[in-house]
């Protein structure tokens, strides 16, 4: 809501302070429609209040009308189209609505004196003008008369000219609203409403009353008449369970915790004692696979008790010590890794003191220590609070500590296969990968430098009060053909990394070069995915996605070739991005880079959210692509399954290198804290020179 509201305020604030931009507030009306179109009525009122202030603080009354008339505009269309309904009722509101805000609009100016002196004398500028410039060409003169004439009777009738001139524009904005809404609409109707978590019956007074929990053929579909994503769900989840959830990508794990957390299912029945009560106290928690997405807070304690009765006690501290985040209270969010927020999300959760809390993959971005410490928070959680835990997980260790296995597959239940904890478990955090060691085009000290990083260091708002100093004295070398992971906990410091050896960040200290030049001047060089894959889509198909990523030579064929390189099937390339589950939206993103054939592939998280196919799939292609001579860096959590990727690591500690181990392999049971210090800039392919 808050990034729909800001596109409609800089509309109208561009059109309010650039000349001859006033077009621009044609659209204005647009994205509030879209909320109206989406969500619930109050909604768009708390849209209009917020961009209503802002809008007024940035640029002024006229401003904060024009954000009035838009939202009203942008709440008749997408109320409309929510309900279904055509042309023909804009046309009626038009009639209506047109006249009424013309009226309005000359009852404000005859209110506010000054600001229709302001107004009338821009009018009078602008019409003076004009005339002068039709007046500099002899044949333009009857022209530049005409002109003068309507400039001085707008100006003498000005309540006539501003309300007919108010009812055309708002008729002229609905119709334009209701045209671009259409495409929008189109383009959203695989992504589930803002409301997709709120339980379509009205709760009440009633107490949360969440188990016993019972589904009985339950199937889901997000838009009528498209897809079944769940189908014949039976089940039951009792009081005091620990249950896991497994299944492929795009399997419906996600959406049936959602319908546990209080969605109503599309066909079926959800039988339970009272109301899920989800966000309430001693309802449904839930915690989703983007934490970030949940952040409401500024600082991190501010963040735990969030939307809590005033009347609760919250022993903040205990909770983040429990989670993991112990002395953070006082941090900003924004200054949380991708692992710490997920360790937030779940300490906002147990703050409700909840019945049932469903973690959607919530250690899929933490380090092999944290992700053990939140198995173990969870699994105890039933003994300890009395809670119920529902987990949806790809980890084979993860599924093995629950109670019992809820297994989906095409969106129906299937018998659990004994099989799949080991086939999950082998790509666990310590062992080796069963894929076989690549042999790549270059290696050893033969091979050119092609990423030389030297004192590297970076901090963000550097020079205020709130400068974090993510990165100091980090200094290493890639050689062409090299596979190098990068591990380290949480906060420790490697996405900004990441960001820097593509060159999105420029070094605040030292430098980052590729082939001898500064990364940050060579921007698509190196290729990076993002932790939060998502981000990173911007078409509406997955083939628009990959040709844009790709270039002007990536064709059809291309597309279909990359996507069976990533495991996707070639049909997948008209399927809207918004439909595909996290994994395969990871999936994409790699298809895309490869497309785009860089010299240099980072990837943050490459395996996070895959299920145990497409992680070996993932891991597999790169051995591939690394023994084709591309040089690859990973940021990754699961250094065990990239060995046969990256036979080099190092490891990141509070933002400076700590460790580079000899081959990149740690043996069970032994931290990679515990392996030998070494200077990176000293290694080869067979171990530190």
């Amino acid at each position: 809501m808050a990034i729909f509201g800001g596109l409609t305020v800089a509309a109208i604030v561009v059109a309010s302070v650039v000349p001859l931009a006033g077009a621009v507030a044609l659209i204005a009306p647009v994205p509030l429609a879209v909320i109206a179109a989406r969500t619930r009525p109050r909604a768009i009122a708390a849209a209009t209040v917020t961009t209503t202030l802002v809008s007024f603080a940035m640029a002024g009354t006229g401003a904060a009308t024009a954000v009035l008339s838009a939202a009203l505009v942008g709440g008749i269309v997408g109320d409309t189209k929510r309900r279904g309904r055509g042309i023909g009722t804009i046309s009626v509101a038009a009639v209506i609505v047109g006249p009424m805000v013309g009226l309005l609009t000359v009852l404000l100016l005859w209110v506010l004196v000054p600001l229709r002196t302001l107004v009338l004398r821009a009018l009078e500028n602008t019409v003076g003008g004009t005339v002068r410039w039709l007046e500099a060409w002899a044949p333009l003169q009857p022209a530049a008369d005409v002109v003068r004439s309507i400039g001085t009777s707008m100006v003498d009738q000005w309540w006539l000219w501003m309300w007919v001139g108010g009812a055309v524009g708002t008729i002229v904005s609905l119709y334009v609203a209701w045209w671009l809404l259409g495409g929008v609409v189109n383009r959203l109707a695989d992504i589930p409403s803002e409301d997709t978590l709120d339980a379509q019956t009205a709760d009440g007074d009633l107490a949360p009353a969440a188990l016993p929990l019972r589904l009985i053929d339950v199937g889901f579909s997000y838009r009528a008449a498209g897809p079944a994503v769940l189908t014949g769900i039976d089940l039951t989840i009792s009081a005091g369970e620990f249950v896991a959830v497994v299944g492929a990508n795009g399997s419906g794990k996600s959406t049936l915790a959602k319908v546990l957390a209080g969605r109503a299912p599309t066909v079926g029945v959800v039988d339970r004692p009272g109301p899920a009560g989800l966000g309430r106290r001693g309802g449904t928690a839930m915690v989703l696979q983007r934490p970030e997405t949940q952040m409401l807070g500024a600082r991190v304690a501010d963040d735990v008790v969030w939307g809590l009765p005033a009347d609760i006690t919250v022993d903040v501290d205990a909770l983040l010590s429990e989670v993991g985040l112990a002395g953070l209270g006082g941090r900003e969010t924004a200054d949380l890794s991708g692992g710490q927020q997920q360790r937030l999300a779940i300490a906002a959760a147990l703050a409700r003191d909840p019945a049932v809390l469903i973690a959607d993959e919530v250690t899929s971005m933490v380090d092999p220590d944290g992700r053990a410490e939140l198995l173990q928070l969870l699994s105890t959680l039933p003994r300890r609070r009395g809670i119920t835990v529902v987990l949806v997980t790809h980890r084979g260790a993860e599924a093995a500590a629950a109670d019992r296995i809820i297994h989906l597959s095409a969106g129906r239940l299937v018998p659990h296969a004994p099989d799949w904890v080991p086939r999950a478990g082998a790509s666990s955090e310590v062992g080796s990968s069963t894929i076989p060691a690549p042999r790549p085009r270059f290696s050893g000290v033969d091979s050119p430098v092609v990423l030389d990083v030297d004192g590297l260091g970076y901090t963000y708002l550097g020079g205020s009060p709130w400068a974090v100093r993510a990165l100091h004295d980090v200094s290493f070398t890639v050689r062409r053909g090299d596979g190098l992971l990068v591990v380290g906990g949480n906060g420790s410091g490697k996405t900004t990394l990441a960001w820097a050896l593509a060159g999105l960040l420029t070094p605040t200290e030292g430098r980052c070069l590729l082939d001898g030049a500064p990364i940050s001047e060579q921007v698509g060089r190196v290729g990076l995915s993002f932790q939060h894959a998502r981000l990173q889509l911007q078409k509406a198909t997955v083939g628009d996605e990959i040709m844009a990523a790709g270039g002007v030579r990536v064709g059809t064929a291309e597309v279909a070739r990359v996507l069976e390189q990533v495991g996707l099937p070639r049909m997948m390339a008209s399927r809207p991005v918004d439909s595909l589950s996290g994994g395969q939206m990871r999936r994409v993103v790699l298809a895309g880079l490869i497309a785009h054939r860089p010299e240099v592939l980072i990837l943050d998280e490459p395996l996070a959210g895959l299920d145990p196919d497409a992680r070996d799939e993932i891991v597999a292609l790169l051995a591939r692509l690394r023994e084709s001579g591309l040089t690859i860096v990973v940021i990754s959590h699961d250094f065990g399954a990239l060995n046969s990727v990256c036979p080099r690591r190092i490891t990141l500690v509070d933002g400076t290198l700590a460790v580079a181990a000899d081959a990149g392999r740690v043996e069970p049971g032994r931290s990679i804290a515990q392996a030998p210090v070494t200077d990176p800039r000293l290694w080869t392919e067979g171990g530190p020179a």
